[in-house]
């Protein structure tokens, strides 16, 4: 395996993490967050560690596929080392530095750090338990509730989803006459530069699925009610929208969800429950396999559908 570089230099790369377009890298270690798209799954193993986390950095923080890989890299880096002063001090700080990563992640997937912090504190290395104990302590001295935030968010998957609304373009909208049907709930806003990043991929799925029985619902948080209907008349979100009156993160639908960062995509199978809360991560392979799992169980569908 190749040599990791330093752990300040990784920490560095969080520090300097946002969802917004980064310009391309101009040196070789960091050939993997050159693209604007991630690279193919393939090349995923090629890469040396601090590659994937500086593609994480920089804007895929919330691609599975990424993090896969990335503890992938860590465990057999672990196999070969652990048993060495040097690669034990390595993987403390490695560990340590996916710690801080995840707990970025938990704004749209708090079960995700929750998951990392319970493996690592079993981990078979007295030196990599005692990080997952200290971040654990020093999480729980913040002002990030994410076992809170975890534990709404699994008890929202118990029972079917509640969810109804006055779209802006009149329309009733109730999540329960969609039974049947595959639901996308995309709370975004038109300031949010990574949710505009994502359109085009929501209108794809939507053109391609739509006459399959896949809907898509709006919560817009965005000040600017003209702003929000020219934006999507302009790029073909036909899909109603949520709008309200212009309060930002005080939206009553996205405060009463607890959705602490945007864009958050979730997705709602036949049955009115929610299944994920991270569509954003391959949508139309996630609605395929959702609306082929809907066929087997034979779910009689309304005749309401949504931006029709």
């Amino acid at each position: 395996m190749k040599k990791i570089v330093l752990c300040s230099y990784l920490f560095s790369c969080i520090l300097a993490w946002s969802d917004a377009p980064t310009p391309p890298p101009t040196n070789s270690s960091a050939r993997g967050a050159a693209a604007l798209q991630p690279p193919s799954e393939e090349k995923f193993q090629a890469m040396e560690i601090y590659e994937l986390i500086s593609l994480i950095a920089k804007y895929d923080i919330k691609r599975q596929a990424v993090w896969d890989a990335l503890e992938t890299e860590i465990e057999a880096y672990q196999i070969d080392f652990g048993a060495k002063p040097e690669g034990i001090k390595q993987l403390v700080g490695l560990r340590r530095l996916q710690l801080d990563v995840a707990l970025i992640r938990t704004g749209v997937d708090p079960g995700f750090y929750v998951a990392l912090e319970q493996k690592l504190l079993n981990d078979p290395i007295p030196e990599i338990v005692n990080v997952a104990k200290e971040h654990m302590a020093e999480r729980k001295q913040s002002d990030e509730p994410i076992i809170a935030r975890y534990r709404h968010i699994e008890d929202l998957k118990n029972k079917p989803l509640d969810l109804k609304f006055t779209a802006v373009d009149g329309s009733a909208i109730d999540l329960a006459q969609m039974r049947g049907k595959v639901v996308l709930i995309d709370f975004w806003a038109t300031f949010c530069i990574p949710c505009c990043a994502e359109v085009p991929h929501v209108v794809a799925a939507y053109q391609k699925y739509h006459s399959q029985g896949f809907e898509v619902v709006g919560i817009s948080l965005d000040k600017d009610k003209k702003a929000l209907a020219d934006f999507t008349r302009k790029n073909g979100m036909v899909w109603p929208q949520y709008f309200d009156d212009g309060l930002l993160w005080g939206n009553k639908i996205s405060t009463d969800f607890g959705i602490k960062e945007i864009p958050a995509m979730w997705l709602v199978d036949q049955k009115g429950m929610l299944v994920t809360t991270n569509g954003r991560d391959d949508l139309a392979g996630q609605v395929e396999k959702l609306l082929q799992a809907g066929k087997t169980s034979a779910i009689p569908s309304t005749n309401t559908t949504a931006g029709n």
